[in-house]
């Protein structure tokens, strides 16, 4: 009984303190590196099972069977005259693929299907976050809100660093690093987007903690800018929403970065509207400041997608999460998903697909994207259940997209993105009319 205590005491006295070495690796030199590889050991025992067996996606277990493909609403003659690029599984090829779809008949115009190696090659970055060998090869790479160019080809990445490949799939461009979540294209052309530093630089903070910057660059890959969340909430007088918190390694986690389309009465041209999951919060961030001129908390809870309505209204992709501090692992959807509308000349708030979203039972879990069309309607993707509608404002159904195969098993979309016919024509053509060997 006394050597059981005794060896149980020590035992608890060398986790702690090989968790301490672990958390502040950096500090405690050559025995700091071997404690955090030792700690990566499940995450690359899982990646190696990942790279063996084959890639089946992960199938979503909690939904109703359906044909696949796209789906009109019965008795209406509504016609969509876009097209839509999206991210699925392919059966025939066993890996994630790219399709641009032709909304008016549901036909795939093209089929993109990167070669990762090829795109990723030359990256030298190394994380704890990530392994690009063992976490982003041809089976387990799943491009995430790919943009279309204008010479047909594709901006994408998977939490990965950021490329550019032309309609051929050959790699024009790449910037090295952890890029995650959304690409958005502001109105001078250039793009924003989101990364995340491979390893914080900030003392105290461990080496999977999410140090997390949006990045400004021009179409050709040249970055103009990056600045870190952090010191944003930091210099705006926010800092304590992230640092007196109990310790995590994911507290912030910036999924959105959405230029907003010009000025307007609660915005200037240049302003980017920022959606921080792990706070819920929405911010109105003013670059030329660097400045927090406006941000809300609630009533949204884990939102993903913030996008602009019109020159006073802004919607949001709320997830409406219901949380467990003592178990964050059960997070779970409160009944469906919102789509939140805030309206800054009223300061009010309201769900005007509420009904539409609990009859279609809406309720993806961590992702989901909702993009204001023209008309008053959105486009909702339920990203984890691997459904895409077009909902009228009315609350109706014009159509839907079911990804799923022949045995009607769903799998999941990757964030799809709206293409208008009239302001992407040059890139759907290009993209249409690609000669490739």
């Amino acid at each position: 009984m006394w050597a059981v205590g005794l060896l149980s005491l020590c035992g608890a006295v060398i986790t702690i303190a090989f968790g301490a070495i672990v958390a502040q690796a950096d500090r405690h030199g050559a025995l700091g590196k071997a404690a955090a590889q030792i700690a990566s050991i499940p995450n690359t025992l899982a990646g190696v099972y990942h790279g063996l067996f084959p890639n089946r996606p992960k199938l979503v277990l909690d939904y109703v069977p359906e044909p696949g493909g796209l789906h009109y609403a019965a008795g209406q003659s509504f016609v969509d005259p876009g097209y839509v690029l999206l991210t699925e599984f392919s059966n025939a090829r066993q890996q994630r693929v790219i399709r641009l779809m032709r909304l008016s008949d549901g036909k795939m115009l093209r089929e993109y299907a990167p070669d990762v190696r090829a795109m990723l090659q030359g990256s030298t970055f190394r994380s704890a976050i990530v392994d690009l060998q063992r976490d982003k090869t041809q089976r387990l790479y799943f491009p995430m809100h790919p943009m279309l160019t204008n010479d047909g080809g594709l901006i994408l990445h998977d939490t990965s660093p950021l490329t550019r490949i032309d309609a051929c799939g050959k790699r024009q461009w790449m910037i090295d690093g952890i890029f995650h979540h959304a690409v958005e294209r502001a109105p001078d052309g250039t793009l924003w987007a989101a990364d995340r530093q491979p390893r914080s630089r900030r003392p105290g903070l461990g080496p999977l903690f999410g140090d997390e910057n949006i990045v400004h660059l021009r179409a050709d890959g040249t970055v103009l800018r990056r600045e870190a969340i952090i010191d944003i909430l930091d210099r705006n007088g926010l800092g304590y929403l992230w640092r007196s918190r109990p310790y995590q390694d994911d507290p912030i986690h910036l999924n959105d970065v959405q230029p907003v389309p010009g000025d307007g009465p609660y915005w200037h041209a240049g302003d980017l509207l920022l959606s921080l999951r792990n706070l819920s919060m929405i911010a109105l961030y003013r670059p030329t400041e660097g400045r927090i001129v406006w941000h809300r908390e609630v009533p949204w809870r884990f939102q993903h997608d913030v996008a602009v309505i019109d020159d006073h209204r802004i919607s949001v992709f709320d997830n409406n999460w219901r949380w467990n501090w003592q178990a964050p692992e059960k997070v779970e959807t409160d009944g469906h998903n919102r789509l939140l509308v805030y309206d800054f000349a009223a300061d009010t708030v309201s769900d005007p697909l509420g009904e539409a979203f609990r009859k279609l039972d809406i309720r993806t879990h961590a992702q989901g994207r909702a993009m204001p069309l023209p008309g008053g309607d959105f486009l909702i993707e339920e990203t984890e259940r691997g459904r895409l509608f077009r909902i009228a404002p009315d609350g109706s159904v014009r159509w839907r997209y079911v990804s799923a195969d022949p045995d009607q098993h769903r799998y999941e979309l990757r964030w799809s993105r709206y293409l208008d016919p009239i302001a992407d024509k040059v890139g759907i053509q290009a993209a249409v009319n690609a000669k490739c060997e």
